[in-house]
């Protein structure tokens, strides 16, 4: 480790490096910065943790958003940097601390790290179409600059940031559209890459597909995603865009061989489930053990069109009417767009990564309000059904027997909330949604940076 350094002169902030990054780019006054962080007291409570959100944090460089002491040491550092910053309580929260986690006088530690630095960006909304095609090209120019250096984080956030500047476009002639498509191409393939070399396989299957619906026969695109694919042990998928790549490129070898790892490994995969369920149900009554089970195409079934941004992704919900039929009524009557209050036009609130997106508030659009279908709110119904794993649908609330028109659906198992929250329903078709949900940056408040809509719903 290194030994540390006195930012300040009086040991007010003192900076230790983890990982060093001799040709990272230093932060200049008033560039927009992006880090990753946890924030400790000296008893080593954590108090705060982007990476409990699974989301960096952005902010301009003497803008104040953060305390005095660690916009002095982030501006000491470079890209790709790590490093251990102790800041004395008067380049803190002083005599005063932070609301009820930071005490007065309290000294914080954090451990940081610099992710990327760029000039802060123009507001997409001043600028025409030419700009907005330029702004993408640069961006996607600066995150190849920084993929050769290894900074793939950074280079993520240029990336995006490209695609970004690409929303939007049904305003747009032709030939721009046809431009602007084959820059979002690139950034997604280059996308895929990054999220390959971070091992986030199910981030680069998803921009290896959005690359795929741009050019489907792309040869990257494929390889990439049944690279990723073959990764996340989808094994099936994964052959099937190797098949095709092979058909067309015969000679690719990188594809050639990935192909017959991955039919080795869908054999395996096949044999070892096939002794699983061999022995989970052996000696069970097919016709008596079946007695009891919920049969979900028998329950009444409702949708939700719902948009990320300008694209539109459909969510077909099963309702569980046999375990809360009081509680499936409610939303079955909310999903109905003739019927005075509804969910069309409602945005998804509250976002948390790995945990789960809630929406339904139909009369505030902020969390704190809504309303049922039997007034302001009602009971819990039974809490039958528990919280184990992704695709529920579960009502928000606010405290014991206060259910209204909020709800949420899981990203992941939440054992914590059985008993406090009513599990009524599934997502049983679309559940490759909640990835690219998952997918939106966050900002105060878990709120989506980008807006995510309910635009129709109804029954099925």
């Amino acid at each position: 480790m290194a030994s540390p350094i006195d930012l300040t002169g009086d040991s007010g902030v003192v900076k230790t490096i983890l990982v060093e990054s001799p040709n990272g780019e230093i932060p200049a006054e008033g560039h927009q910065v992006e880090i990753h962080y946890v924030g400790k007291l000296e008893s080593g409570v954590v108090f705060d943790s982007s990476y409990d959100r699974d989301s960096t944090f952005k902010f301009v460089i003497g803008g104040m958003v953060l305390v005095k002491g660690c916009e002095i040491a982030i501006g000491s550092m470079r890209v790709g940097e790590k490093a251990m910053i102790v800041i004395q309580p008067s380049y803190g929260y002083g005599e005063t601390g932070s609301g009820k986690h930071i005490p007065p006088n309290a000294v914080l530690h954090f451990e940081v790290e610099l992710i990327n630095t760029r000039p802060q960006p123009r507001n997409k909304s001043d600028m025409s179409t030419d700009e907005k095609i330029q702004a993408s090209v640069d961006c996607k120019e600066s995150g190849n600059s920084k993929f050769l250096r290894g900074e793939y984080w950074a280079a993520v956030t240029m990336y995006k940031e490209g695609v970004n500047y690409l929303s939007e476009r049904d305003e747009w002639a032709e030939e721009p559209r046809k431009t602007s498509d084959l820059i979002k191409l690139q950034c997604h393939l280059n996308l895929s890459n990054c999220y390959i070399k971070l091992e986030k396989y199910d981030f680069a299957e998803d921009n290896a597909t959005e690359a795929l619906r741009i050019d489907a026969n792309n040869v990257k695109g494929l390889y990439r995603r049944a690279l990723a694919r073959f990764n996340l042990k989808s094994y099936s998928d994964a052959l099937q865009d190797l098949a095709k790549l092979i058909k067309s490129n015969p000679k690719n070898a990188d594809a050639v061989k990935l192909y017959h790892l991955a039919k080795v490994k869908h054999s395996e995969n096949s044999q070892i489930q096939k002794k699983h369920y061999g022995s989970v149900f052996k000696g069970l009554s097919l016709y008596e053990d079946k007695k009891g089970l919920r049969q979900l195409k028998d329950m009444p079934h409702v949708y939700l069109d719902v948009t990320i941004g300008e694209k539109m992704y459909k969510l077909v919900i099963a309702l569980f009417e046999d375990t809360v039929p009081k509680t499936a009524k409610n939303f079955k009557q909310l999903c109905d767009e003739s019927a005075e209050f509804n969910y069309k036009g409602n945005k998804f609130h509250r976002l948390i990564k790995g945990f789960m997106i809630q929406g339904g508030d139909i009369t505030k659009g902020d969390g704190t309000g809504g309303m049922s279908i039997y007034g302001e709110s009602f009971e819990d119904e039974a809490f039958t059904d528990t919280h184990s794993e992704r695709g529920l649908l579960s009502m928000a609330n606010c405290g014991p027997n206060t259910n209204s028109s909020q709800f949420f659906i899981t990203f992941v198992p939440t054992p914590h909330l059985d008993g406090r929250h009513v599990v009524f329903g599934k997502v049983v078709e679309g559940l490759d949604v909640l990835s690219k949900f998952e997918h939106v940056e966050t900002g105060e408040q878990d709120r989506p940076n980008v807006d995510i809509t309910i635009v129709g719903c109804g029954s099925m």
